[in-house]
């Protein structure tokens, strides 16, 4: 990381005698994984357990989604908070906080009971829904000039943390005495690691980041109106679609896959790791991906291209049944980690100021994970109603067109409010930074 002076760039953090820049960088990349690894545990170690969780409780298809959904609803309303929170507390303790959120609505699933089931889910949800705010503006914030690789990493552990937990929970259940609950509530131990670097990091940097205020009061950066950009509305909304419709096609395949591979007469263990294979592929694009956008003046054919991977996974799963189980799962993992990663970088590649970036965040993801929620819950009603998986896959490859559309849209070149080539030379960012 490369180091530049208060004078020169406004960062406080460097004046505090506690903490060498390179402790700083250490924690700073220790905390983005710890966080990046606990933000997906939740949904992942569910979904290859969600047989026993039906028959344990005696749920129809439409109460599992209910558990699968929840959650999601929670991603879309706790989103609206962040940005007040971060601004009252800085964003650092938030995410601390919000991880101490997780930790407690894991470990609440080891409780037997469904209705516990559900809360702790929410719960969990809810300390999600926070930290997934703060994520890409903590990476503008720590590291201003590598948005591209380290929302990457983000991403990928993002992507790849529901595949582990996917993969994992099966052989834990029968490590704990066939006990499913045991086995989730063990997830909390992550959430609660992740805590404790987070507020390690949150500490460490406490007097800097407040002088700092590494989230500005969410007003935008006085623009002159000629310099308002024409379709900045449509670009939001662009970006929020994109937000919402690839969260959409995440959560139903994080919900439904496994089972669905079950239901094809697959073992637990094997549809487990089908989708960990999903979650692991798409550690590929969402390292590349964000790499590509930042070096690019329009990112329109990278939303199409992920797009259309994608789609062409969904058909093969749709069309092969299960000897094409492995290649369609991996393929969707691609088109996925690569659709997440770019509308997590184009949130900071369409904002010219952190201010900016937390409220296109917060706007993209409130709307965009209650659209989101919309995919389990309709994937298990269709599969209710017609008693077989061909309809839901088939209105799930259809979301693909919208999302390619939103795609291109997002993509066009510049900032909301005021044309790239016009803000510091075509730069995204011109908030201090804390690491470079």
């Amino acid at each position: 990381m490369s180091r530049s002076t208060p004078a020169a760039t406004g960062d406080t953090t460097s004046t505090d005698p506690v903490v060498s820049p390179w402790r700083a960088g250490v924690l700073a990349v220790a905390a983005v994984i710890a966080l990046g690894v606990s933000l997906r545990l939740l949904f992942g170690s569910a979904s290859s357990v969600i047989s026993e969780i039906r028959d344990s409780y005696r749920l129809g298809s439409v109460e599992v989604a209910l558990l699968t959904t929840g959650p999601v609803v929670c991603l879309g309303l706790g989103a609206s908070v962040a940005p007040r929170l971060a601004r009252r507390f800085s964003a650092l303790p938030v995410a601390a906080g919000c991880m101490a959120v997780l930790a407690l609505g894991s470990a609440l699933r080891a409780i037997p009971g469904w209705p516990i089931l559900l809360v702790g889910t929410v719960i969990g949800g809810l300390g999600i829904a926070v930290a997934n705010v703060l994520g890409p503006v903590l990476i503008r914030l720590l590291f201003p000039h590598r948005i591209g690789a380290m929302t990457g990493l983000l991403t990928a552990l993002i992507c790849v943390s529901a595949g582990i937990a996917s993969g994992i929970t099966p052989p834990v259940t029968r490590a704990v005495g066939d006990s499913w609950r045991i086995a989730l509530g063990l997830w909390a131990i992550p959430a609660a690691i992740a805590f404790v670097a987070v507020a390690l990091l949150a500490g460490s940097h406490g007097r800097g980041l407040r002088r700092a205020r590494e989230i500005a009061p969410a007003v935008p950066v006085p623009v002159a109106p000629a310099q308002i950009r024409p379709g900045a509305a449509r670009m939001r909304w662009a970006i929020t679609g994109f937000m919402g419709i690839q969260s959409l096609l995440a959560y139903a395949t994080v919900a439904w896959l496994p089972t669905i591979y079950r239901d094809r007469g697959l073992s637990a263990d094997e549809a487990g790791l089908i989708f960990a294979a999903l979650s692991v592929a798409s550690i590929v694009t969402a390292l590349g991906v964000p790499v590509l956008a930042t070096r690019m003046r329009s990112q329109r054919l990278l939303a199409i291209a992920v797009v259309a991977t994608a789609t062409v996974g969904l058909l093969g799963v749709l069309c092969t049944g299960t000897w094409g189980a492995w290649p369609s799962a991996i393929i969707i993992g691609f088109g996925q980690g690569g659709a997440l990663s770019l509308a997590l970088v184009l949130m900071n590649l369409r904002s010219a100021t952190a201010a900016e970036a937390t409220a296109l965040s917060a706007a993209a993801q409130t709307v965009g994970y209650l659209l989101a929620a919309t995919g389990p819950l309709a994937m298990g009603v269709l599969h209710s109603a017609t008693d077989g998986w061909s309809v839901p896959l088939i209105a799930l490859t259809a979301t693909m067109v919208p999302l390619a559309i939103c795609g291109v849209v997002a993509g066009h070149p510049g900032t909301i409010d005021i044309p790239a080539a016009d803000r510091h030379g075509g730069s995204p960012r011109s908030h201090p930074p804390i690491h470079s």
